[in-house]
């Protein structure tokens, strides 16, 4: 991606996208590849969107990850979750190399969708996203893979570890460690298969600076903003991500 090819307010509009997002996954462990990858992708390839938050997610995830150490013990019930994940990453990544790039936006598109439907309609697909014990591990592999793939696997992570009996800075750390784990396979396989040119890594890490400040700021203001305004606001912007989306792929 050439910034000097895309003009200032689209980057601008870029780095709102990644704050935002960062802000948002300070308060509650969700949020930043939800806004970014698909702001990043409106404008160029969702293999470079993809790759260029890697680094940022690692930056955030382990930042949260840090800082609600002390559930770490609530981590046993969900290790075949979080392994079969690891493997679905590495696998979804290579997937980002191999699949076109139509492809990858009419999945990144459906992804989005379901999020909306669930949104309005309820959470009707909960037997299968809060699968537990062996089932777990199918579930996390497809959370990975969608991470992989199309760097977003909030709507399988988020109902995964849901559960209205945990506090929010465990639910946090549960979701974070996920997308943690997640980040790590897609680095280990981004490396391997060469996807980090100089000008990605470049941006990966410029990116990396919005990201830990916002992130920061979440989890300082987790609790102090109205949750009803900031869901308008999501919302609002993934239907018109998701139209931009739609139109990319017709």
């Amino acid at each position: 991606m050439d910034l000097t090819e895309i003009g200032p307010w689209v980057v601008a509009a870029i780095l709102t996208a990644i704050s935002l997002g960062a802000f948002f996954k300070g308060m509650t462990g969700l949020g930043l590849p939800l806004f970014a990858v698909p702001a990043i992708a409106m404008i160029t390839s969702v293999e470079e969107a993809v790759v260029l938050m890697i680094i940022p997610g690692l930056g955030a995830n382990l930042w949260l990850v840090s800082t609600h150490r002390r559930f770490t013990s609530l981590l046993r019930e969900h290790l075949p979750f979080l392994i079969a994940g690891f493997i679905g990453g590495v696998l979804g990544t290579f997937l980002l190399v191999m699949v076109e790039d139509r492809w990858l936006k009419l999945i990144l598109a459906a992804w989005l969708a379901l999020y909306l439907i669930q949104y309005f309609l309820g959470d009707f697909l909960a037997p299968l996203f809060r699968a537990r014990g062996a089932a777990a591990a199918l579930v996390g592999a497809t959370g990975g893979t969608i991470q992989g793939s199309t760097g977003v696997s909030a709507h399988i992570v988020a109902p995964y570890f849901h559960d209205p009996k945990i506090k929010p800075e465990a639910y946090a750390f549960l979701v974070a460690t996920a997308f943690l784990v997640f980040s790590v396979a897609q680095m280990t396989a981004a490396v391997g298969t060469q996807l980090f040119t100089p000008e990605r890594l470049a941006l990966g890490v410029a990116a990396l600076i919005p990201t830990l400040v916002f992130t920061r700021l979440g989890i300082a203001s987790a609790g102090r903003i109205s949750a009803t305004v900031f869901n308008r606001i999501l919302v609002i912007t993934f239907v018109a991500m998701e139209a931009k989306l739609i139109a990319d792929v017709l």
